[in-house]
């Protein structure tokens, strides 16, 4: 008796019933192209669906279970890392285990099709065709111009649409020649060229001689490639030259035969860094990122796919090109919230780096000036190994700081969003024809309540975070644990009555360096003024050639840019990160003011760096002005400790969201319940998980639902896994149609 084959596979539908696996007969006639990976075509409930084989199985316990309808041979299948990488990712993050195998699949494969160039190729010799278009000048004068051209062409051939061009000849007089057996026609696979290729330049300087720390550094790494212990933490300074590690590292890695990934935050952001690779590893280079068409994003992962581009470069989905034998993974700016993907599935871009580095035995390259805590504490674990550069190449040195105290500009009559200090500075700077760069470190959306006297910032008393600012009606609220007071007129700590909600924009900032300064070319760069495609990169090339003298911008102006020219850096209002409500507001305003105020001084002159500030004494901004990071760390692991925040716990926050505020608020109470009676929290290890009361979120309202939130925090969550999990889904089974549940894993952005 033959022995039956079952495939067991996961549904390609985005639905909680249907998120598990499922197992299938394999008919006889398909048990050779059924393999494990495999997209399949099922049938399911009424109709039929795509499905992806996660195993092959001898034996089922389905009673008589329905046969595989065929195979699609021609799909992208699924490689065993990735069947075990995406289940990891599935419930590593709490999502669907579809929403984690979609991302391994070509972008837009439903939609995108290939696409081809129809190529004329000769089928005579050249003297024959050149005959024959002489003859049939006369009475075919079409068709003796495409004889001529493709005898000219010879064995390159010649692509139809410049052919048609060239001799307005139409499609029957080419298949005349055809059916005469003159020539042939070929459809060729085409590349669509990413736009943004034609815009930038190569950059193919060779490889530098590396410093002393530099050299250390390197040797360190290399010895990585033969030791047990392979994942690295680069902390290097601004300027002290770790792209040149990479390139060196990449280097390496493919002289041996194996491919790199590159990781960045945002593509848009490391226009120096893109061109650099493309320069060092031309022919070898793949650009995958959100920015690209669909169509470019599709060829660009085929041809990653089909194993012609051996490194490649791209922002947080990156992380799972399709790339075998990988040898080195890099993730530049490892500290940057952004690696974390803030819709289902919610995965942090390091986690799944580490994932792969592990499989393939590769070397984990992670950089930063300003090294997150999550990563610092795995030094401290042994789980990573740092490698360390405190001097900037060239001998080049660190810009100086200066805090500016703006309670004393306001005391003294300044109010105008320059200090005095800065104006004078910038003054002093265009007049020596040197480069302003103007940054405003705004990336929140709620004002806080500040004393303009005093400086004092309204705080949660149990949270160690501030209150933010609510109208409708107006109150104070604290988005971790949901403590609220009403909104203060005057200041609690000094008795003043400027007290106000705290807030600008990088508009505000251009129009008041235009009136002071008229007829100074001023670039603005943040979100608005770069939602074209490919201005990003033509604000940033025409700096670079000085074609403006000032940058005003956001995060997007504090990394990944180079100007030599840049002598002054001016930090508006330090305050507006610093007092968002977030256990991590201390450390990305240290990691921003650390990140642009290395954009100074990168070139021959020293730099100067200018900070404005309501909150001159706290430690973020205390220890990016001196360049401190390990005090600083030092002093944020502290805090962080005492309050069990994350790194030092797990965090789970639950969001229950509809467009109607009460059943928003009805459901999450009602999760709060389900939670608090089917975990198992007793006998629980002290500290003991701790599951807050439902209150709204930061960001209360956003695309028209009301935000609830839930926050679990505690050690080891995962020991809890597939009791949460249970528990979400059968309570999403019961929701109206109007409400949504999401559980977000160690999230990075709690607004």
């Amino acid at each position: 008796m033959e022995t039956k084959q079952y495939a067991r596979v996961i549904v390609d539908l985005i639905n909680d019933g249907v998120d598990k696996p499922f197992d299938y007969l394999i008919p006889a006639g398909l048990r050779e192209q059924v393999r494990v990976g495999s997209q399949v075509i099922v049938p399911f409930r009424s109709g039929t669906v795509k499905a992806f084989v996660v195993s092959l199985e001898e034996k089922t316990s389905v009673h008589n279970p329905k046969e595989v309808l065929s195979v699609d041979s021609s799909a992208a299948g699924l490689s065993p890392e990735f069947i075990d990488l995406t289940y990891w990712v599935s419930r590593y993050f709490f999502s669907r285990w579809i929403e984690a195998i979609r991302l391994c699949l070509p972008p837009g494969r439903d939609r995108i099709k290939p696409k081809y160039d129809e190529v004329i190729f000769p089928l005579q010799t050249k003297s024959f065709l050149l005959e024959e278009s002489s003859r049939l000048r006369k009475k075919a004068l079409r068709q003796a111009l495409i004889l001529e051209y493709v005898a000219f062409a010879g064995q390159e051939g010649v692509s139809w649409d410049n052919l048609r061009e060239k001799t307005g000849a139409g499609r029957q007089s080419l298949t005349s020649l055809v059916n005469k057996g003159f020539v042939r026609v070929d459809k060729l696979s085409q590349i669509r060229v990413p736009g943004d290729e034609k815009l930038m330049e190569t950059d193919s300087r060779p490889g530098v001689i590396l410093t002393g720390q530099q050299e250390k550094a390197w040797q360190a790494i290399l010895k990585g490639f033969e030791d047990t212990q392979k994942h690295f933490l680069l902390y290097g300074i601004t300027g002290s030259g770790k792209t040149e590690l990479y390139f060196r590292a990449a280097e390496k890695v493919l002289s041996q035969g194996r491919t790199v990934l590159i990781l960045v935050p945002e593509i848009a952001l490391t226009p120096v860094i893109i061109n650099q690779f493309r320069g060092r590893f031309a022919g070898q280079f793949s650009l995958l990122h959100s920015s690209l068409s669909p169509g470019e994003r599709y060829d660009m992962w085929w041809r990653v796919k089909r194993g012609e581009a051996r490194i490649v470069l791209g922002a947080r989905s990156a992380v799972f090109a399709p790339l075998d034998n990988i040898g080195l993974i890099v993730i530049d700016e490892e500290h940057e919230n952004t690696y974390k993907q803030e819709e289902a599935p919610r995965y942090h871009t390091r986690d799944v780096a580490k994932k792969r580095a592990v499989y393939h035995e590769a070397l984990l390259l992670m950089g930063s000036a300003t090294p997150s805590l999550d990563s610092y504490l795995k030094v401290q674990k042994k789980e990573l190994k740092m490698v360390e550069m405190s001097e900037r190449v060239e001998g080049r040195f660190l810009p100086a700081v200066q805090i500016v105290d703006m309670r004393r500009e306001f005391q003294q009559k300044n109010r105008s969003i320059f200090s005095r200090v800065l104006l004078s500075a910038i003054k002093e700077t265009l007049a020596g024809g040197e480069q302003v760069i103007l940054f405003l470190n705004r990336r929140g959306f709620a004002g806080f309540q500040l004393c303009r006297v005093c400086g004092f910032v309204i705080r949660c008393p149990f949270c160690s975070v501030s209150l933010t600012y609510h109208t409708s009606p107006e109150h104070l609220q604290c988005h971790f644990c949901g403590y609220r007071s009403e909104a203060s007129q005057i200041c609690p700590e000094c008795g003043s009555p400027y007290l106000r909600s705290f807030g600008l924009g990088t508009q505000k900032v251009e129009k008041e360096m235009n009136m002071r300064f008229p007829g100074v070319e001023i670039i603005r760069m943040d979100s608005d003024a770069t939602a074209v495609k490919g201005t990003h990169f033509k604000m940033w090339k025409a700096f670079n050639e000085k074609k403006a003298q000032v940058l005003i911008g956001t995060q997007m102006v504090a990394k990944g840019l180079d100007f030599p020219g840049v002598t002054l850096v001016g930090v508006i209002a330090a305050d507006i990160t610093l007092h968002l409500p977030d256990f991590r507001a201390g450390e990305r305003t240290f990691q921003l003011l650390s990140q642009v105020a290395g954009r100074a001084g990168r070139g021959e002159k020293k730099g100067k760096v200018i900070i404005q500030t309501y909150t001159p004494w706290h430690y973020s901004i205390k220890g990016a002005a001196s360049h401190d990071y390990k005090g600083f760390i030092a002093e944020e692991a502290g805090r962080r400790s005492r309050l069990t925040y994350p790194p030092f716990s797990e965090m789970l926050l639950f969001c229950c969201s509809s467009p109607d505020e009460e059943k928003a608020r009805y459901y999450a109470m009602k999760l709060k319940k389900r939670l608090q009676a089917g975990l198992s929290l007793t006998g629980q290890k002290a500290p003991v998980p701790v599951l807050s009361e439902p209150f709204p979120a930061p960001l209360q309202k956003k695309e028209g639902y009301y935000r609830f939130h839930i926050v679990f925090k505690g050690d080891q969550l995962h020991r809890l896994e597939n009791e949460i999990r249970e528990i979400v889904w059968n309570f999403r089974k019961e929701l109206k149609k109007d409400v949504r549940v999401t559980v977000d894993f160690n999230p990075q952005m709690m607004l």
